[in-house]
């Protein structure tokens, strides 16, 4: 490889460490154990668990460049040495939002290229970004703002502006940079596991909103990303016909489809059916017609038996 295209890779590594290229530079590379890299991946650690955010700078210096990506590998070894889930999802959120901001800067075709290296179907089209309803579900985070009732549906797709877009991005690097993590106590060196006892940790306990300070309905969406091999009729009827037409209020048509797709995923589990479309199509009118409200959440679990965590 020719100097001009190594300064491309660590370009590249520099903004997205977590990419596959990355980490075959570094074994490329090989470097040998440094102190000061570790001593910069304390310090990226640190900041990451009591800002909850690592800031992203634009640097013409290639040296720099470089320290920074082996202060990412250095970081990954000490928070795995740490043993603290808590803390490892702190980590990989912080790392996340750098790399979004990094990629905000390549606009939306730098965002879409991402996506799909990330595994997401996200398309732009000039005006808006969209998903299939399915992907949307599996993609976007637990948080209201990015709740189906705040998005635009049609025809079996979501469509929402360049901040949910972001936000779907940075849940699929926070993942990607989870991966593998921790990394197990007897592959780390153990100088990273004794340095590793320096890491400043804030007195605050991190944690995860709770699901249900996220949104009223938003137990219908993970249940709309969990098929269910039973129950299938009253689930119907009594939830999702109800949460399609009067509470995300779209067409009886595009109700149907949704749950249509739903239901084609239930029969993987479970090929054995009765619910087809004109018992879906005539549910979502019911429920129109009724202005029925879906079941509550706690009803909504002695239905489902256990089915679903929800």
């Amino acid at each position: 490889m020719d100097e001009k295209a190594r300064e491309v890779l660590i370009e590249r590594a520099y903004r997205y460490p977590f990419l596959k290229e990355a980490k075959d530079l570094v074994s490329e590379l090989n470097p040998a154990f440094e102190h000061k890299f570790m001593e910069q991946g304390r310090l990226r650690l640190e900041e990451a668990l009591s800002s909850k955010r690592i800031p992203f700078h634009e640097t013409g210096m290639t040296s720099l460049k470089y320290a920074y990506l082996m202060s990412y590998v250095y970081a990954r070894m000490l928070v795995s040495a740490l043993s603290d889930r808590r803390l490892i999802l702190a980590y990989a959120n912080a790392e996340a939002r750098r790399s979004a901001e990094s990629l905000s800067a390549e606009g939306t075709d730098g965002m879409v290229r991402m996506a799909a290296i990330l595994g997401i179907q996200l398309s732009y089209d000039g005006e808006s970004f969209s998903m299939g309803f399915e992907s949307y579900l599996r993609s976007s985070p637990n948080s209201k703002s990015f709740s189906l009732l705040f998005q635009d549906l049609s025809e079996g797709k979501v469509y929402f502006g360049i901040r949910v877009a972001m936000g779907l991005l940075r849940k699929a690097i926070s993942t990607e940079i989870g991966k593998n993590l921790p990394i197990p106590k007897k592959s780390l060196p153990a100088a990273v596991i004794e340095y590793s006892k320096t890491v400043s940790i804030p007195e605050e306990k991190l944690t995860e909103m709770p699901a249900s300070s996220e949104g009223k309905y938003l137990w219908i969406e993970k249940l709309l990303s969990t098929p269910i091999p039973d129950v299938r009729h009253r689930t119907v009827n009594l939830i999702l016909a109800p949460y399609f037409v009067n509470v995300l209020k779209i067409g009886e048509r595009e109700a149907t489809n949704a749950i249509i797709k739903y239901i084609e995923k239930c029969k993987e589990l479970e090929p054995n059916t009765k619910v087809d479309a004109s018992y879906i199509r005539y549910q979502c009118r019911y429920s129109k017609n009724k202005r029925m409200k879906p079941l509550s959440e706690e009803k909504a679990r002695e239905l489902l038996g256990g089915m679903v965590s929800i």
